[in-house]
C-alpha cells in the first residue's frame, strides 16, 4: 500500500515537471510550429534539389540533341561530297573506249567526320539505320575503289574487259543511287526531328521566368 502511494506521489511530482518543461520551451503550439517549420525546410530543400536535377537533365538532353544535330549535318555534307566526287569519277570511267585511268587518278573516300563520329559518344544517339547504311555503303565503295582487277581493267582498255567495265560502272552507280534514295532521306528525317526537339527545348527555356 505504501509503495502504491509512493508511486502515485512520484507521478504527481513528474507531471508538474513535464508541464513546466513545456511552458519553458514555449508550449505545445510552439513545438508543433517548430516541427512543421523543420518539415517545411526539409521539403523545400528536397523540391529545390529535384527542380535543379530536372533542369540538369533538360540541359543534358538539349546538349545531346544539339550534338546529334551537328553530327548529322556534318555527316550528310561529307557523304554528299563523296557521292558527288564518285559520280564525276564514274562518268569519267571509260566503258567502251577512251583513255585509261592510272592508279593515281582513283579517288579516296573522305571519312574524317565519319571516323570522328565513331569515336564520339554522340554516335550512340544516332539512329541505327543511318549508322548501318553509311558504314555498309562506305565499306562496299571502298572495296570497289581498291579492287585490283578493276584498276587493271580501266588502266588497260580492251574489248575483253569491256563487259566487266560496264558492269563495274553500273554497280558503282547503284551504290550512289542507294545513298541518294535511301540514306539522305533518313538523315534528313533525323535532322528534322532533332531540329524540332531543339526548338521545343528552346521554347521551354524562354517560357521559364
Amino acid at each position: 500500500m505504501a509503495k502504491i502511494e509512493a508511486d502515485s506521489l512520484q507521478e504527481v511530482i513528474r507531471e508538474p515537471k513535464f508541464a513546466g518543461f513545456l511552458t519553458a520551451v514555449g508550449g505545445p503550439r510552439f513545438l508543433a510550429a517548430q516541427f512543421f517549420t523543420i518539415l517545411a525546410t526539409i521539403l523545400g530543400v528536397y523540391l529545390a534539389g529535384y527542380v535543379g536535377f530536372q533542369r540538369t537533365l533538360e540541359y543534358d538532353r538539349f546538349v545531346k540533341a544539339q550534338q546529334r544535330s551537328d553530327l548529322l549535318a556534318a555527316m550528310r555534307e561529307e557523304l554528299k561530297q563523296n557521292v558527288d566526287r564518285l559520280r564525276k569519277f564514274n562518268e569519267r570511267l571509260p566503258a567502251e573506249s577512251g583513255t585509261g585511268v592510272t592508279n593515281t587518278e582513283w579517288p579516296h573516300l573522305r571519312l574524317f567526320v565519319w571516323q570522328a563520329a565513331g569515336r564520339s559518344a554522340s554516335a550512340l544517339d544516332m539512329p541505327p539505320r543511318i549508322a548501318i547504311d553509311v558504314q555498309s555503303l562506305y565499306d562496299d565503295i571502298n572495296d570497289m575503289l581498291n579492287d585490283a582487277e578493276a584498276r587493271q581493267a580501266f588502266r588497260s582498255l580492251s574489248s575483253s574487259n569491256s563487259y566487266f567495265r560496264t558492269q563495274y560502272k553500273e554497280r558503282l552507280n547503284n551504290q550512289l543511287k542507294f545513298a541518294e534514295g535511301s540514306i539522305f532521306p533518313v538523315i534528313d528525317e533525323a535532322r528534322t526531328a532533332s531540329a524540332e526537339l531543339l526548338k521545343r527545348y528552346s521554347d521551354q527555356k524562354d517560357s521559364k521566368p
